[in-house]
């Protein structure tokens, strides 16, 4: 292990150790009076505060005392519970189009200006296209994403597409931001975004919005396999069996 990564470790071990203490006494308290009881010198103290400040887990009172902002893990506690509650709500409705289309089918949850994998179930094929549970996926590339990016507000497709300087994974990747604009108002019209290769080389997808109770879009359910399956017939026999599902998943969210 080299010597910039032990510093890496143990300062993060000492910022953790923070965030525990700062948790356990429930109290704003000062630097000198918390380096005391962590035991950790004041300098390095100080620069972990700021940090953990910058990011959002600690806030600094008008005397200068520090205290936790509990409410940044209720945040990411509730993302985990709600993950988990989408994974058990639709994965039955997840199997019964997997069983229909004989493809490989994923469930997304939106988290910021990505989608997550939370669930999957991998086509009975030979050879089949997967993916990872857990891996995040760019709104603005892949089907998954834009089915989500379609139909978010305006004022945040705005700042996600920025000045259409996004990131290129393949050569299909839209990058140009008046080409995804256009790109989301068909999918908004049909309902479905399709993609061919716009994230994984030879990876073609279809995929399709949900929406919850408070007729927000929480993620996306999608059908995807390799490229040259995936012909403009198949792909309109795919789109309707995909937005039937979508349809029973934002019901079961009683949408």
């Amino acid at each position: 292990m080299s010597k910039d990564s032990s510093e890496i470790l143990l300062t993060l071990d000492k910022g953790l150790q923070v965030i525990s203490h700062l948790s356990m006494i429930n109290r704003p308290i000062s630097v000198g009076e918390l380096s005391k009881e962590v035991e950790i010198n004041k300098s390095t103290l100080f620069r972990i505060l700021k940090t953990l400040q910058r990011r959002g887990y600690v806030f600094q009172q008008e005397n200068g005392d520090y205290g936790l902002r509990a409410e940044e893990f209720y945040i990411l506690a509730d993302r985990f519970d709600q993950n988990e509650a989408l994974q058990r709500t639709l994965r039955p409705e997840l199997e019964r189009l997997a069983k229909l289309c004989g493809e490989t089918v994923t469930l997304s949850a939106l988290v910021d200006k990505n989608v997550e994998c939370i669930d999957k179930i991998d086509s009975q094929q030979s050879v089949y296209v997967t993916q990872i549970v857990g891996r995040y996926s760019p709104l603005h590339a892949a089907a998954s994403g834009k089915a989500v990016l379609a139909f978010i507000p305006q004022t945040k497709v705005e700042k996600i597409v920025g000045k259409g300087d996004l990131k290129k994974f393949t050569e299909s990747t839209t990058v140009s931001k008046e080409d995804l604009l256009e790109d989301l108002k068909e999918i908004k019209e049909k309902g479905f975004s399709i993609s061919h290769g716009e994230l994984d080389l030879g990876v073609s997808a279809v995929a399709a919005p949900i929406f919850s109770k408070s007729r927000t879009v929480v993620g996306s359910v999608s059908i995807l396999g390799f490229s040259q399956k995936f012909t403009e017939e198949r792909i309109k026999d795919l789109s309707v069996i995909l937005l039937d599902a979508a349809r029973n998943m934002s019901d079961l969210l009683n949408y």
